[in-house]
């Protein structure tokens, strides 16, 4: 597949540095690509299922949109401590695709990028400016793109529907607004949605919501209580029920969790 225009729709950069008890376990599926590097200590991983990795000190793993991560933290056995870095990338490819909808990464990325990789992280945490960013951005796509694999191409009509719903989970999306997007009768949304993502309008949608309302927990100060009508659901006592539905726990003990044991 030919390249013709990459757009860069959200980025954020995180890192910590703390003591570590044990090999403490995080489960998490996010909306957007992962990067991450284990700068101190090692990360065991699994993502969607594969076979668990370690990635060994300075090593660097890759998670794609929407799949569940396994993550261990193995703090080095010297100090007992554990530092990593990382980057959430957001990427549009040719003004309708996700980088990873398009390729396929492996899990651990090749030891002969952990250097340039930590460089480049340390250069996107030193400022906040996007445009002082995109350097090193630029050249962490170009290393994902020399390490990827092409996939079979999505349709455009799902690629573009996934768009239209990752453009407008903030507020409520009716299936007339689906349908328009799809080209089809309303009665042929749901077929559409059956065929594409084996589930309900409604399921994928919420999952959208639920992935990026643990973004904004874990990288947002956001009240719990705001975080619902933050993604598009208003009535925080029904939005509490479906994240500890498809979570597991409450947003609140999800905050705990992940604050207390990093990604």
């Amino acid at each position: 597949m030919d390249i013709h225009s990459v757009c860069v729709c959200n980025q954020i950069y995180g890192g910590w540095e703390r003591q570590a008890t044990g090999h403490s376990l995080v489960e998490k599926s996010l909306p957007c690509l992962s990067v991450v590097q284990s700068v101190h200590g090692s990360y065991d991983v699994s993502v969607d299922g594969s076979p668990t990795l370690s990635t060994g000190p300075m090593g660097v793993f890759v998670a794609p949109r929407g799949k569940e991560q396994r993550l261990r933290h193995c703090p080095d056995p010297t100090d007992g401590t554990m530092t990593a870095q990382w980057l959430f990338l957001d990427v549009e490819v040719n003004r309708h695709y996700r980088l990873d909808d398009l390729y396929t990464f492996p899990v651990i990325l090749p030891s002969r990028y952990n250097g340039e990789i930590y460089t480049l992280l340390c250069r996107i945490g030193q400022t906040d400016s996007l445009l002082s960013r995109l350097p090193a951005i630029d050249r962490m796509i170009e290393i994902l793109l020399e390490v990827g694999h092409l996939t079979e191409q999505m349709s455009e009509t799902t690629a573009v529907l996934q768009n239209y719903i990752e453009n407008h989970y903030t507020r409520p999306i009716s299936a007339e607004e689906l349908a328009r997007t799809l080209h089809c009768a309303r009665s042929g949304v749901y077929k559409y949605f059956q065929s594409a993502f084996g589930t309900t309008p409604s399921h994928y949608i919420n999952g959208v919501r639920i992935r990026h309302a643990r973004m904004l927990l874990e990288e947002t100060d956001l009240p719990v209580a705001q975080v619902g009508a933050a993604v598009g659901i208003p009535d925080a006592s029904y939005f509490s029920k479906l994240f500890r539905r498809y979570v597991g726990c409450t947003m609140g003990e999800y905050r705990v969790m992940t604050h207390t044991r990093g990604l």
